[in-house]
């Protein structure tokens, strides 16, 4: 029977990990729909450092799974090959961890159409304030606003 104490440990450590993102992400939601740009790069700040963990225990996961002789093997794969005995309780581990990042992937989802809708507000608001100035379409690409009726010559 292998030790799988410390890959349990791992586990929780990505769900605790996860449990810390989700506010953060929900926050920012909050801030992105009141408009409270300074708060967002607070959260954005806080959400770096968590995201810099989290590549830290997925490079963890990757060396952990290897020794164990589970590369490239996903969450179930990995269940399949447990003893009996030992399934019940990674298999609830994986379960919770399943169930943080699909939380945190709708909160994401929401923020980041939330933060999309308020830059093509802004776009149209410096679009219509600046006449024929040019603006940025949802790609990222140079888009020429529509000519100010001054800007006619005669």
């Amino acid at each position: 029977m292998v030790d799988l104490s410390a890959f349990q440990e791992l586990i929780e450590q990505f769900i605790a990990l996860f449990d810390r993102m989700i506010p953060l992400e929900q926050s920012k939601l909050e801030v992105v729909s009141h408009n409270q740009v300074e708060r967002l790069e607070e959260i954005i700040k806080k959400e770096q450092a968590e995201i810099m963990t989290l590549r830290g225990l997925d490079q963890k996961r990757e060396r952990m799974q290897a020794d164990l002789g589970w590369k490239d093997l996903t969450f179930q794969e990995i269940l399949k090959q447990l003893p009996e005995e030992q399934r019940p309780k990674v298999k609830q581990l994986f379960d919770e961890l399943a169930s943080r990042v699909t939380a945190f992937r709708s909160v994401t989802e929401s923020s980041k159409t939330m933060m999309e809708v308020n830059l093509h507000t802004i776009n149209q608001i410096l679009a219509k304030h600046a006449g024929g100035a040019q603006t940025y379409g949802e790609d990222g690409t140079v888009k020429a606003g529509p000519a100010h009726f001054t800007d006619r010559r005669i």
